[in-house]
């Protein structure tokens, strides 16, 4: 047997979320709080845990529940057993801290009604998500935030917000819940972030993304769903600038967005040689957008694709995820940004359906950024001409970024960014010499 952090440590490292891949972590508990519990067999608690191994230190979140048994079908979410003799299980697996969770982030719904079942969403990478039924119907989802960030989740606060103001292109926001920690690089030497968050279950929805490469395989006509998801994009942007502050393009501003794409293209040279015959071509498009107009900036989804929109029944395309770029600091995600990033974001998705489907249908693709382009335009009221050359950098911008991931990780995949790459450049040369 063990110590509670023992145990952890040898069952973290086989966690999705657990983001020191390749070294045996090094834990110490910086928090360990009981959680209020209305099994009596069960003791809950949630232990905020730091990894010290690693070039950067790591914290996360590990709910737990401790009980004095274990039945057979609990031993696949068993972490461990104690010095103690109790048997250690991860929270969101066993229904004690479900149901307690719900009491936190909403005891006013949590008294009204009955949880009577509840089941972790299978894979999700850097989260858990928990499903809640009540009385038998699926009704509500929350999101753990396993790594924990010092500073407010804009997964959390952009949808709130959005919620809040009556918007229906995001699911109805049920409740959220912070946490605080030491943390001997604040001024103060504590931190605090999101620990989790609650929101409706959208019953029947479907993917965005697995619904385009349907669409895609079969050859089926997606321009009308692509145009209103574009429509749907504008609401979000006009909802997000309408509650959340917006701010001037100031000079140092814009230089920063120049300096961010003048890097990830030097990385990208170096990791994709192919790139360098393109390099003069696409610094030229960065210079046009940085010297030209710029829009107020202002919040963002900021990760836009097809896999974060959900097709729901009967109410159309709603938005989901709006936690931002995962490899961006926190505090960089919830600046003021350009809503044309998310635009861009979503053409380049478009391209991935058509080289992810057997023929790479670029007919169906080029269609559906016709047609997505075309509803955020008339919802949004932007005038394209005037900010075409800041959508060409940002769409350039995303499969430069692409393009470095799929040599890390899919070589197989890379002509996918390669040939976005150069079709925007040929579409931006053929504009000019018009």
């Amino acid at each position: 047997m063990s110590t509670t952090l023992e145990c952890i440590a040898q069952w973290i490292t086989r966690q999705r979320w657990y983001a020191g891949k390749g070294h045996e972590p090094r834990l110490r508990i910086l928090s360990h709080e009981s959680v209020p519990s209305d099994d009596p067999d069960a003791r809950v608690s949630v232990l905020l845990v730091m990894d010290d191994e690693g070039n950067i230190p790591t914290l996360y979140q590990v709910p737990i529940v401790e009980r004095s048994s274990v039945q057979p079908a609990q031993h696949a979410y068993l972490i461990g057993q104690n010095d103690e003799g109790d048997y250690i299980f991860d929270g969101p697996h066993d229904e004690a801290y479900p149901r307690a969770l719900l009491a936190l982030l909403a005891p006013d719904l949590a008294r009204e009604v009955t949880v009577t079942r509840s089941t972790v969403l299978s894979g999700e990478q850097s989260n858990t998500s928990i499903i809640f039924e009540i009385d038998g119907t699926p009704s509500i989802i929350c999101k753990v935030f396993r790594a924990l960030h010092h500073g407010d989740n804009p997964d959390v606060t952009l949808q709130a917000a959005l919620s809040a103001a009556g918007s229906t292109a995001v699911p109805r926001f049920v409740g959220e819940m912070h946490g605080e920690w030491d943390d001997v690089g604040r001024p103060n030497g504590r931190a605090s972030g999101h620990l989790a968050f609650a929101q409706e279950f959208l019953a029947g929805a479907e993917d965005g993304w697995k619904v385009a490469l349907r669409f895609a395989a079969e050859g089926s006509d997606f321009t009308e769903l692509a145009r209103s998801l574009g429509e749907q994009t504008a609401r979000v942007h006009s909802g997000l600038a309408s509650v959340m502050p917006t701010t001037e393009a100031t000079d140092d501003a814009i230089a920063g967005f120049g300096v961010s794409w003048a890097r990830r293209l030097r990385l990208a040279i170096q990791e994709v040689p192919a790139l360098l015959d393109s390099r003069d071509d696409i610094a030229a498009v960065y210079e046009t957008a940085r010297t030209g107009t710029w829009p107020l900036l202002q919040r963002i989804h900021g990760d836009f694709h097809l896999g974060q929109a959900l097709l729901v029944p009967e109410r159309g395309w709603v938005l989901v995820d709006f936690e931002g770029e995962p490899l961006r600091p926190m505090n960089e995600r919830d600046r003021p940004d350009v809503a044309l990033r998310d635009v861009a974001g979503m053409l380049r998705s478009f391209d991935y359906a058509a080289g992810a489907t057997p023929g790479n249908p670029t007919e169906w693709a080029e269609a559906c950024r016709e047609a997505f382009t075309a509803g955020y335009l008339a919802e949004s009221g932007v005038d394209i001409e005037t900010f075409r050359p800041l959508l060409d950098a940002f769409e350039l911008d995303k499969a430069v970024y692409e393009a470095i991931y799929e040599a890390r990780n899919r070589p197989d995949w890379l002509a996918i960014p390669l040939r976005g790459i150069e079709h925007l450049l040929a579409a931006r040369t053929a504009r000019l010499g018009a």
